[in-house]
């Protein structure tokens, strides 16, 4: 056998050498993204890896802009139109039909994407960096164009423009932080929740990467930054961040022997760019954030094994690419370690994998492409309101920690499962499989066609490969003998497996009978919704 061409450091980072199959293809399109929509698994299938992998961190072109999808007082804003750069409206409250449109957008961003990891990585960028409460939508907006446009980008340069971005200031105070009043707020997360960790204890004010000083020093470096117009309605004004020199603190800053002693010297305008470039050379950086990718991406428990061999060999890759995040991705997502046994299945989707992961599986760009605007905006609103009452509000995270799923040991994605979530979980899904399905106006009725959907499943006339093409496509992992047998009663219960062959064939032979059709899928609903009361349904 040949010599590895790998350096030791990256062993843990040995390329993936099995057979690359419809299995491989499906748990990397159930990580990088929400759900398993059928074409996109045929299509990955049927490429090399390394194919399938370039495609997904391709780059894409930004989302468009959210719409205004009814509001019929916004004198600047027709229905349809999109409203991001046009004013506030003196008397008139445009923020509300905003703030709904922003959460309809994000939905439909993930509903639109095709093949590609950047609606999963700003999610991961929205926890990581996360803002609690509404904000002004157009702020919020600009936000999280920001985090789509570094999605696999640069970190570094990331943090930068973060750091000044106008909805981080209002947040964390930045925009408070004055020379004659420091505020650490902005100082203290982006060393302890941003880039470093604060690591245990050492002594009084002293942590494994940093000190109290530390804090301190760096929010002086930061001073001078202010916000303005943020709610003004005057013509011609829009919400912006801005340097304010006399409130810039210019004097030497002072850093501890963690950062060997450095002296951040005034940089006016651009010292900020220096704190963090000073931060960044930091070896504890890239690991912290590469552990986040790896909790994000692979599992939330990392062994000693998994932080030495794994993690570290994540963040050389980092560091050797000066802080872009698309390579650490692909050395992830092409290894054996990806694609493991134990690593399929062992987490439980958040409620934006459940629900958008749903409406992408189920493709329901088929009823969703034909609704009005109004029929579109209460549909998506209504996927929105289903995570969030999962506890994932997205544009409204509980904390600037983001979500405890994502954080606190040991439970970790253990925690989006409680008696109240589980709750909205079934209701969700039991909605979603019931006759009517969901009221989107003018008495259409939102709902998945699960008939048209086993079409892809070879040989469905045959009930038992009708439920293991239904477990291959929904499921990360294999069900028993047992479970099986369980689906199958939901299906035809009581009944030998030909009634199930000759009604469903006889549907494939008169496709226009629509009391064949309506009998047949109720069936089906049956199946799916017993389908999604499985455990396994949970997991990713």
């Amino acid at each position: 056998m040949g010599k590895s061409l790998l350096a030791p450091a990256l062993m843990g980072l040995a390329p993936y050498a099995g057979e690359w199959t419809a299995t491989q293809a499906a748990h990397l399109l159930r990580r990088t993204g929400f759900g398993l929509v059928p074409d996109e698994l045929e299509q990955l299938t049927g490429m090399e890896m390394a194919e399938a992998v370039d495609l997904l961190l391709a780059d894409q072109p930004l989302p468009d802009s959210p719409i205004n999808y009814n509001y019929l007082l916004d004198p600047n804003v027709p229905l349809g139109a999109p409203w991001s750069g046009q004013p506030l409206v003196a008397g008139i409250n445009v923020n509300g039909y905003r703030a709904q449109s922003l959460r309809s957008w994000i939905f439909d961003n993930i509903r639109t994407e095709r093949l590609s990891v950047r609606e999963r990585m700003a999610e991961f960028w929205a926890n990581h960096f996360a803002i609690a409460g509404g904000g002004q939508p157009q702020v919020r907006l600009d936000y999280h164009m920001l985090l789509e446009e570094f999605a696999m980008g640069n970190f570094r340069e990331l943090i930068k423009r973060i750091t000044i971005d106008k909805a981080m200031l209002v947040f964390l105070n930045g925009n408070q932080n004055s020379a004659n009043s420091p505020n650490e707020n902005y100082a203290r997360e982006v060393l302890e929740l941003f880039t470093l960790g604060k690591g245990p204890q050492i002594a009084e004010g002293d942590y494994t990467n940093y000190t109290e000083e530390d804090v301190r020093a760096l929010a002086r470096a930061l001073t001078g930054w202010r916000t303005r117009n943020l709610y003004n309605t005057a013509p011609g004004t829009f919400p912006e961040a801005y340097f304010d020199a006399r409130r810039h603190d210019t004097t030497d800053k002072q850093l501890s022997y963690h950062f060997n002693n450095d002296v951040i010297t005034n940089g006016d305008e651009e010292e900020y760019k220096n704190v963090i470039d000073r931060i960044f050379q930091q070896p504890a950086v890239a690991r912290y954030i590469c552990r986040k990718l790896y909790r994000h991406f692979v599992y939330y428990k990392i062994s000693e094994q998994e932080e030495s061999e794994v993690v570290e060999a994540m963040a050389q890759i980092l560091e050797d690419n000066d802080f872009e995040i698309k390579p650490v991705l692909r050395a992830l997502f092409m290894s054996q370690h990806f694609y493991d046994v134990d690593n399929q299945g062992p987490m439980i989707k958040n409620p934006f994998q459940l629900v958008a992961g749903l409406m992408r599986t189920f493709n329901h760009d088929y009823q969703i492409d034909d609704f009005d605007l109004e029929q579109e905006r209460r549909m998506l609103v209504y996927y929105y309101s289903r995570a969030a009452l999962m506890d994932m509000d997205y544009f409204d995270p509980p904390s600037v920690a983001g979500w405890e799923a994502y954080y606190q040991a040991p439970g970790y994605s253990r925690i989006w499962i409680n008696s109240s979530t589980l709750q909205e979980r079934t209701r969700f899904t039991q909605t979603m499989t019931s006759a009517n399905g969901i009221g989107v106006g003018n008495g259409v009725r939102a709902k998945f066609d699960y008939l048209g959907w086993i079409k892809q499943i070879p040989s469905a006339t045959d009930p038992n490969k009708l439920i293991t093409g239904i477990m291959e496509r929904l499921l990360p992992r294999a069900l028993s003998d047992g479970q099986l047998a369980n689906l199958k009663e939901a299906l035809i219960p009581g009944l030998p497996d030909f009634e199930w062959t000759v009604e469903y064939g006889d549907h494939i032979a008169n496709p226009n009978d629509d009391d064949l059709a309506a009998s047949v899928e109720a069936k089906l609903r049956d199946l799916f919704r017993a389908f999604f009361s499985l455990a396994e349904f949970q997991l990713v």
